[in-house]
């Protein structure tokens, strides 16, 4: 690895060492929520495989019991074999939204969209999801919310 390192020219090594950095986001890219898993899952999912986080850190940041992302972990695996498609960080969902227990992991991704700017037909798009769902979820979220 190193030898390999030494043969790169400086640009190239530049051009390493802001890809390595960048990869450190604060949140979850959006592409991963197109996965046919629940919310929760992708969520436990990109944490523990992704950002290699223990189940400890994973329960502090989500405000969830080990035990049910243990088994929210594990039903994914079975669920959905391969590994989640995080290759579209044109988006990132920060993980401080799903840390409110008031709403759901889906509800709380909506609401942090419309947030954004985006609308409820462009988030169906962007989650893979049908738009009366999306529509649903976030009247539900807005009920909670008074």
């Amino acid at each position: 690895m190193s030898d390999l390192l030494f043969s790169l020219n400086t640009s190239e090594k530049k051009e390493i060492l802001k890809e390595v950095l960048s990869v450190k986001e604060e949140g979850i890219p959006i592409s991963a929520f197109k996965a046919k898993l629940s919310c929760l899952e992708i969520v436990v999912r990109y944490l523990k495989d992704d950002s290699e986080m223990s189940f400890k850190e994973i329960s502090l940041l989500l405000n969830r019991r080990l035990s049910t992302l243990y088994n929210t972990y594990n039903n994914s695996l079975k669920k959905y074999k391969s590994s989640l498609n995080v290759f579209d960080k044109s988006i990132v969902v920060p993980f401080n939204v799903f840390s409110d227990r008031k709403y759901s992991t889906l509800e709380s991704v909506v609401a942090y969209l419309v947030s954004s700017g985006y609308s409820l037909v462009k988030i169906a798009s962007l989650l893979g999801k049908n738009y009366n769902t999306v529509k649903t979820v976030y009247r539900r979220y807005k009920i909670k919310n008074v």
